[in-house]
């Protein structure tokens, strides 16, 4: 099978979690033998290897202009319209959630994503495209090959602003993008049932393929210490519930003042949320680090005792499985998608402050609990592999294809 799989980022050139799963796809779809070619705006280009190649767009036509944050990141984000209150006083507001531009530059990958196909004469079975980024560019290569497309949705505007609102431009090509193709995979139940309910797509034409991932468990080698240290990784916005992590690290010190809360990341509510340790006097024991690189991320949990995702909307989550995997016993949003997956972590809805807080203190004080939720999380572990994912999309492609 020959893929042309479309994505605005992969690493070394990436901002979050998409990136990494299209790159595990690329070696996976390879290892079985078939031939992908990963087009993405800007990229230092790899020649056509044994099995994959990587092609910026920008080689051909105009050239695509990124927002400064990151090098790639179509989540680069200020503040959403309706949480605009949450920026301290004296910052500078914003009216989008993207940086300047990027619905424009998103069309003009479009133009150029077609041109590049055209111009080398790429041949392909079906082209697959991550992200709402890329839609607009896989529907126009579509309709210009005849070929099937397939969209791959991570992530949707409702989740990066906590279930509530939508940018309407991004809406718009979202909706036209999971509309227009021959097949919406879903990362999670949860996802499929917003794109069901929220962009009106069929149900026929959706498929639920859960994310993975890559190496073998092992048990963690904490460093040592005073204390306790439980891990917040991610970013610092309305999405991820960091405000919630807070309220709860709070009640848990009140009978644990030995423990340290780490909250790992950036973002629009971080000013904010230092301001506000401050306010509740636990300054001292929440730690904030900033952005990390992914492997001084997980470094991070070569010291965790215990990792909490609280996402107020999460379409997946591959954090909680990288803190599984390096032995850290984990607490999980019911508003995830990872929680479809991980019969052995403890759960909680978001907004439930006290509970979480008792989850905690319950997993600090009875190292039996964590040691068996660790154990019996990574044989759900074990079931989670980029082979079936692989699998998965194959017998996809092939339904399209023939």
């Amino acid at each position: 099978m020959n893929v042309l799989m479309l994505g605005w980022e992969l690493p070394p050139y990436f901002a979050g979690g998409v990136g990494v799963v299209a790159r595990a796809l690329i070696d996976s779809l390879a290892e079985r033998g078939n031939r992908v070619t990963y087009l993405m705006p800007r990229a230092p280009e790899s020649g056509p290897g044994e099995r994959a190649q990587v092609i910026g767009a920008d080689a051909i036509g105009e050239r695509i202009e990124l927002p400064e944050a990151t090098r790639l990141s179509p989540y680069w984000q200020s503040a959403a319209p309706h949480s605009q209150s949450l920026l301290l006083r004296g910052a500078k507001p914003h009216a989008a959630l993207y940086g300047p531009d990027l619905v424009a530059e998103v069309q003009r990958f479009a133009r150029a994503a077609l041109r590049a196909v055209e111009a080398r004469g790429l041949r392909f079975d079906v082209i697959h495209a991550h992200d709402w980024t890329t839609f607009p560019a896989a529907l126009a290569i579509g309709r210009a090959s005849g070929r099937p497309v397939v969209v791959h949705v991570h992530i949707t505007e409702f989740d990066k602003s906590g279930g509530e609102h939508a940018d309407p431009d991004v809406y718009a090509i979202e909706r036209a993008g999971m509309h227009g193709a021959d097949r919406v995979v879903a990362v999670s139940h949860f996802t499929a049932r917003r794109c069901r309910e929220q962009y009106g797509v069929p149900a026929e034409k959706l498929v639920v393929v859960h994310n993975a991932i890559s190496g073998e468990p092992g048990a963690s080698l904490p460093l040592p210490s005073r204390g306790p240290l439980v891990l917040y990784l991610g970013r610092m916005t309305l999405q991820k519930g960091p405000d919630y992590f807070l309220e709860a690290a709070a009640r848990v010190l009140e009978q644990r003042p030995d423990a340290t809360f780490v909250m790992a990341g950036s973002g629009d509510m971080l000013p904010e949320l230092v301001e506000r340790a401050a306010a509740m006097g636990i300054g001292r024991q929440v730690l904030f680090t900033g952005f990390l690189k992914h492997e001084e991320a997980l470094e991070l949990h070569q010291r965790a005792s215990l990792f909490v995702m609280p996402s107020v909307s999460e379409p997946f989550g591959i954090v909680p499985l990288e803190a599984l995997q390096r032995g850290v016993p984990v607490i999980v949003s019911r508003q995830s998608g990872v929680s479809e997956v991980l019969a052995h972590a403890l759960k909680v809805d978001f907004w439930d402050v006290e509970r979480l807080a008792a989850r905690i203190l319950s997993a600090l004080a009875f190292p039996a609990l964590s040691k068996t939720l660790v154990a019996n999380g990574q044989e759900d572990l074990k079931k989670l592999s980029w082979a079936r994912v692989a699998e998965r999309l194959l017998g996809i492609y092939s339904e399209l294809v023939h």
